[in-house]
């Protein structure tokens, strides 16, 4: 691709945020190109747990964390592990990490999450409209959250109001309440939590493949990884593999936990770490669950798919270039068997990269030193949840009609 062949905005990112992003701006009549490494829905974007969370404004810091690392570290049974090897560097981000865990940044950070979260529905709503498969991919059956014990409920109740004191719809059920919803659950719940709100879908990667069709069809896609973005008078270059260039006005960063190349050519320092998760699936005919379900203690989601059942989660702090932890998985599967009592082999199994930031808030706006570079990036666990509204977002940085509380999201936070 020669210089000849500008465009208004490119997109770095075939992830389910640089979809939708390039998908909302090409339905607001900009020419716009999407560029990506590999192919569409090749990380993070592919073995989620596939939920929509409407109700995810918990920041990963908040202030019982720090009492309880301890345990969460170094007893073999936590969702939460990191690899030693990597501490010295993965100590900057967890000291600021631990200083987000404050009442006042955890309140601050809730507060940001629920502001974009509302515009989960919103977001999505025109590129469902343009993508009639992607919508049909989607279910509307809530989320179950399951307790085995009564001190763990009575330990979620400051979650509990606090979602309440922002309006999340939240229906408490009693154990027999969640037996009924999902019979499988039937002794290993005391208690429980419906998400009414939320959807799932039946294969994320085909739901982003779906979202991506009318960039396809309009040439609006080139298969390229960008090393480099070059600013000048006329225009942003992308120096791209294979010797190839793209000239654009604009440019928006949508690569997930390797963004941080770019943003440090373009003088932004930015906090960005690798969380590791985890994915394995049972191919069944029935399945065991009719909803996403998540047996809170053991940290992980159990989400019915298209001829599989998808279980995903904990958290691993390490690198891109770590290989997988067979420990991981194992945790997973002797989770997933005690609760569903599962007989059926393992299918699959998946490790993909999600992108953290301390304070568990995406970054979304300008980069500090060239406006015409929009950044969207770091959703952590909730990429496949605010693409849409993150799209949004960065057609109204384009437009000048951002709103001012997205500065909480802003680069410049760091």
């Amino acid at each position: 691709m020669s210089l000849s062949n500008k465009v208004e905005i490119a997109v770095i990112g075939g992830g389910v945020v640089g979809v939708a992003t390039a998908l909302r701006l090409q339905l607001e009549g900009y020419r716009v190109l999407l560029i990506e490494r590999v192919h569409v829905a090749a990380g993070a974007s592919f073995g989620n747990a596939g939920t929509l969370a409407p109700y995810g404004v918990l920041p990963i810091a908040q202030p019982s964390l720090p009492v309880a690392i301890p345990s969460l570290l170094f007893s073999s049974a936590s969702p939460f592990v990191i690899n030693w090897k990597r501490l010295p560097r993965l100590m900057p981000w967890l000291l600021r990490f631990l200083r987000q865990c404050s009442n006042a940044n955890f309140q601050h950070n809730a507060v940001a999450l629920n502001r974009i979260l509302q515009r989960v529905y919103e977001g999505y709503a025109p590129l469902l409209e343009a993508c009639p498969e992607a919508a049909s991919r989607l279910s509307h059956s809530g989320c179950l959250y399951s307790y085995a014990s009564k001190a763990a409920f009575t330990a979620a109740e400051p979650a509990i109001r606090l979602r309440e004191s922002f309006g999340i719809a939240q229906q408490r059920l009693t154990g027999d309440e969640v037996a009924g919803l999902e019979p499988v659950l039937a002794g290993h719940a005391t208690a429980g939590l419906l998400f009414p709100d939320s959807s799932h879908m039946d294969d994320p990667k085909a739901f982003v493949e779906a979202l991506a069709k009318p960039l396809y069809t309009t040439a609006s896609y080139l298969n390229a990884a960008v090393e480099r973005v070059q600013p000048t008078q006329e225009g942003l270059i992308l120096h791209c593999s294979a010797s190839q260039q793209v000239q654009a006005d604009r440019v928006v960063v949508c690569c997930g936990a390797w963004s941080q190349d770019l943003t440090g050519q373009l003088g932004d320092r930015i906090p960005l770490e690798t969380e590791r998760g985890y994915h394995l699936e049972f191919d069944l005919d029935e399945m065991p669950v009719s909803r996403p379900c998540c047996p809170v203690e053991s940290a992980f989601y159990m989400t019915p798919m298209a001829g599989r059942l998808r279980i995903a989660g904990t958290v691993e702090l390490g690198s891109l270039h770590d290989p997988a932890n067979a420990r991981r998985f194992d945790y997973l599967e002797q989770h997933a068997r005690r609760v569903l009592g599962l007989q059926t082999p393992v299918a699959r199994k998946w490790l993909g990269f999600r992108p953290s930031l301390p304070d568990s808030l995406p970054v979304i706006g300008p980069a500090t030193r060239d406006s015409r570079v929009i950044y969207a990036f770091g959703h952590q666990h909730l990429g496949i949840t605010l693409a849409g509204a993150t799209a949004a977002l960065v057609a109204a940085c384009i437009a000048g009609t951002a709103p001012e509380w997205l500065d909480d999201f802003s680069a410049k936070r760091f």
